[in-house]
């Protein structure tokens, strides 16, 4: 029998969609084999009434309610998901790609001496584990097969995440980690906290990102202001995150986040294979650039070549009246 334990990831007490859509794809996994059950976990308090109807299949999700858990803690996340899988003898553990789980993974990995494949968007379900991910900034599809019992898989978010069907039954059990007190709460030195109202560029279905060519941190403006009409987030290159302009947080591409939006529109971006192979999933793309040879082009379903500065008052200034008139 296959046992499979998916990590579902909260932050200010929502479960993020990413982790939902992890859920359910290893549901579909699941479904393939003759034999197989599927846990959850979730650590520190959430509002688990966002699932209903969002989540499939069978199985038991861990609920972990204890407020030293609404913050991500390295010691307290990999002792509580690590005890949760070997209790429950647990063959492969899950997560989305999130930045918490580029952390939290790779100590589970020595914890529980396990193979850890990241970026994977396609798992085969063969006995042996393998998986496929692309390689080369996305030119070549490459098949992997971990070496030891215990696998760790972090997926990659898909175009688009396919609405869960309403069959099975999921339980929910509290869980009460012994080893955890009020008393072991580390102090918080500094949080940061998202723009309020802006959405996860990992998971926005509109994303507005800007790249050397918008000149300054001062010229994000125009892309905040855009992207707030629309709903979207802010994107950067990898030029930008390294000039300080802008957060890593917002960083797409190879060394960022991997985007699985709707619409995609760069501006100023010039579209090095590191930033392309982070926007490969990405639904519509459009380019803004003053180059009519920049290589964004080349993988753009539309193109504008014009000033950034120019361009956008104008594309905000029509798409704001659009709006009012529907």
């Amino acid at each position: 029998m296959n046992k499979y334990l998916v990590f579902l990831e909260q932050r200010d007490g929502i479960v993020k969609k990413a982790s939902i859509d992890a859920w359910n794809r290893v549901q579909e996994l699941a479904r393939l084999q003759p034999y197989a059950v599927v846990s959850g976990i979730i650590a520190g308090m959430a509002d688990i009434r966002q699932l209903d109807g969002s989540i499939t299949g069978d199985g038991v999700i861990f609920f972990a309610k204890n407020e030293s858990l609404n913050r991500y803690n390295q010691e307290y996340y990999t002792r509580l998901v690590s005890d949760i899988f070997q209790h429950e003898a647990c063959d492969a553990l899950y997560f989305a790609d999130t930045a918490m789980t580029r952390d939290l993974a790779p100590r589970l990995s020595v914890r529980l001496q396990a193979s850890l494949l990241a970026g994977i968007p396609v798992v085969d379900g063969e006995a042996a584990g393998s998986c496929r991910r692309p390689v080369y900034s996305g030119s070549l599809l490459a098949t992997f097969v971990p070496r030891r019992e215990n696998r760790i898989y972090i997926l990659s978010s898909r175009i688009t995440a396919r609405p869960a069907s309403s069959d099975g039954h999921i339980d929910f059990m509290d869980l009460a980690p012994q080893w955890l007190t009020a008393g072991d709460m580390f102090p918080v030195v500094r949080r940061l906290v998202m723009q309020k109202g802006s959405p996860d560029v990992a998971e926005a279905d509109i994303i507005i990102a800007g790249g050397r060519g918008m000149g300054s941190a001062e010229g994000f403006v125009l892309l905040e202001q855009l992207a707030s009409l629309l709903g979207g987030a802010v994107g950067s290159s990898r030029t930008v995150v390294d000039e300080g302009w802008r957060p890593h947080a917002e960083q797409v591409g190879q060394t960022g986040k991997t985007v699985t939006s709707s619409l995609y529109v760069a501006c100023g971006i010039s579209g090095a294979i590191q930033h392309l192979a982070g926007i490969g999933s990405a639904g519509i793309i459009v380019a803004i650039n003053s180059d009519p040879h920049a290589p964004i082009f080349d993988v753009a379903d539309y193109g504008i070549v014009g000033d950034v500065h120019v361009v956008l008052p104008k594309l905000f200034d029509s798409l704001k009246e659009f709006l009012k008139k529907k």
